[in-house]
């Protein structure tokens, strides 16, 4: 399989005006920039054939690593990017795709390579990891991260996800659209549907809810992956993140 990690600058993140700096995958951790780390464990991961970085080429260009890689220029916000990065794949490339974004230091060939057996497993056109509160609070203890209360207990999403080559033309619309609404709950309720928001609200929503719910709207196979690997959930968003990062990078 391939690789795309998503390292596009536009649509600064506030840690990155707050340090002063365009790209958030550039934000240097003991003299590495950030991407680095990430490029470094994914060339360990059994079964990558080839990595692909979207973002920009100058700046890519610079990153001294012995790892192969090849650029492709950003484009626009992060869905407009990943079409950018399949649509430079060839034929041959055809299968499943292994997406990251490049701000998730911590993370490691081990974990990598779990969510990856685990989500071929399932045969799904997409996966999606999950990371249960307790393993992230265990390993990252004080670390703030936006957990979601689910039937099964609470959840953060990883940075992560797997997914079919096959489907992304026809599902980016609809994904595109989808993302729009993350600001405007009342149209994303529409879009859930009503059964689904009550029992969301009642926690009564369950993993398979979620999936089976996701499925309809995109017309796809999707599973969630509960991955026992903490470092997934974890990307660099605020200066405490940061700090976190460079102690456990020593």
């Amino acid at each position: 399989m391939q690789a795309l990690l998503l390292a596009g600058a536009r649509g600064s993140s506030p840690l990155v005006e707050e340090l002063g700096l365009t790209n958030k995958s550039l934000i240097p951790i003991h003299g590495k920039p950030m991407i680095q780390y990430v490029l470094e464990e994914l060339n360990c991961v059994k079964g990558i054939k080839k990595i692909t970085v979207v973002g920009p080429p100058e700046e890519l260009k610079k990153i001294k690593t012995a790892v192969p890689f090849s650029i492709v220029p950003e484009k626009g916000e992060i869905m407009e990017n990943m079409l950018e990065g399949f649509r430079s794949f060839s034929t041959a490339d055809a299968g499943p795709t292994f997406i990251l974004t490049s701000d998730i230091p911590l993370i490691t060939c081990k974990s990598l390579e779990d969510f990856i057996e685990r989500s071929l497993e399932t045969q799904a056109d997409f996966c999606y990891p999950v990371i249960e509160k307790e393993v992230c609070e265990k390993k990252y203890s004080g670390v703030v991260r936006t957990y979601v209360r689910l039937k099964e207990g609470l959840f953060t999403g990883g940075n992560i996800f797997l997914i079919d080559s096959a489907i992304v033309e026809r599902t980016a619309k609809k994904a595109i659209s989808f993302l729009a609404l993350r600001k405007k709950p009342h149209l994303m309720a529409v879009k859930l549907g009503l059964p689904f928001i009550v029992k969301f609200i009642f926690k009564k929503v369950s993993l398979e809810d979620a999936e089976r719910r996701a499925s309809i709207i995109f017309g796809v196979k999707g599973k969630a992956i509960i991955s026992p690997y903490a470092e997934i959930g974890f990307d660099v968003d605020k200066v405490s993140d940061l700090h976190l990062a460079e102690e456990y990078l020593k």
